[in-house]
């Protein structure tokens, strides 16, 4: 079955990939498109994605409060987790996996570790829910029309329904289920048996009771978005077309709605371009210039992904050998004891 579920996101990366290239290939030709060459803008737009990514990490630093390693260790696995996500095809759930590998890594339990990423990212959707909000909000405003209402409504509660059933499914003890998996794992394979003691579902739980750390990172997964918002402008201009900072809002937002709906397909190749397409005409944008970001949003992906898969080489095969920036001080943890002797919190036993 990995196999063939490997077999099928290659499939849907290739498919993906191809429909990227036939509405670039439309869209742009014959049409006058900036160079791309020798512009300023891919590496600053490519810095902006490491704020990003700098802001998110300590966004889920700032979930563990405790014995932990510091906040750049969490940088550089979200760094790692996102150019997975986005140049393999593993899909979000193997990005995961890495990325909780790689804290375990860093000296995090597997609870700690688990817990804490998936408390990030239903974080992550909350503000996302949020920021997609403002962005409907700005375009009704724009362009008030009744069709519009409704459809921006529908979109809504139903990401608000889907962020429900997520953190439900997370209270009635989702996290179990994982426990249960890694308890079969170890009674066949003896090596995991270190796994089996991690209380997945205690520890979220213990993390969902501390409000004031959610809302802190919450606030940083917002301004995220709106660096997001922030990178749309910095590209129109670079090229001569400068809007509105709310234009660039509705963009971002609407935008990564239809990123997000493409889940399924590795790095939303072919979604990420179509729902580019179709909001851009919402603001007024012509096809050239939503490809036009389309193609240095791409870019950039690579520009910030491949490096990022070679810290994870580095990370996890060359780690002696690697400046600590890049991972060299890093020591495989043990997770029987750490999970005993790590606190979460100062007074409190684990």
């Amino acid at each position: 079955m990995p196999a063939v579920s490997q077999l099928v996101r290659s499939g849907l990366a290739v498919v993906g990939l191809g429909i990227a290239v036939i509405i670039g290939w439309n869209a742009l030709g014959g049409a006058a498109v900036p160079p791309l060459s020798g512009s300023w803008c891919i590496p600053a737009v490519a810095l902006l994605q490491i704020v990003q990514q700098v802001v998110c990490g300590c966004a889920w630093w700032n979930l563990v409060e405790a014995s932990r390693p510091s906040c750049w260790s969490f940088f550089r696995t979200r760094w790692v987790r996102a150019s997975f996500a986005t140049l393999v095809p593993v899909g979000g759930a193997g990005a995961a996996l890495i990325a909780v590998r790689l804290a375990m890594r860093a000296g995090l339990s597997l609870d700690i570790a688990g817990a804490s990423l998936m408390l990030d990212a239903t974080i992550e959707m909350i503000s996302q829910i949020i920021f997609m909000a403002l962005g409907l909000a700005l375009l009704l405003a724009a362009a008030p029309q009744p069709q519009l209402a409704e459809w921006a409504v529908a979109t809504l509660l139903f990401a608000v329904l889907t962020a429900a059933a997520f953190i439900a499914v997370q209270r009635s003890g989702g996290m179990k289920v994982i426990e249960f998996v890694i308890a079969k794992l170890a009674s066949r394979w003896p090596r995991f048996l270190p796994l089996a003691e991690a209380k997945l579902h205690d520890r979220l739980m213990r993390l969902h009771r501390h409000r004031r750390a959610a809302s802190v990172s919450f606030l940083m997964h917002f301004g995220s978005w709106m660096l997001g918002a922030a990178e749309i402008w910095l590209i129109l201009f670079a090229f001569g077309q400068p809007v509105s900072l709310a234009k660039c809002v509705i963009v971002e937002s609407l935008s990564t709605v239809g990123r997000s709906a493409g889940f399924f397909v590795p790095g939303a190749l072919g979604t990420q371009e179509v729902a580019l397409l179709l909001v851009g005409k919402l603001v007024g944008l012509t096809p050239e210039t939503a490809i036009l970001i389309a193609i240095v949003k791409r870019l950039r992906d690579v520009l910030v992904g491949v490096p990022g898969l070679l810290v994870w080489t580095g990370v996890e095969d060359f780690r002696e050998k690697l400046p600590w920036f890049l991972g060299g001080g890093l020591k495989p943890a043990v997770v029987s004891q750490c999970s005993r002797t790590t606190p979460y919190r100062e007074g409190e036993q684990t």
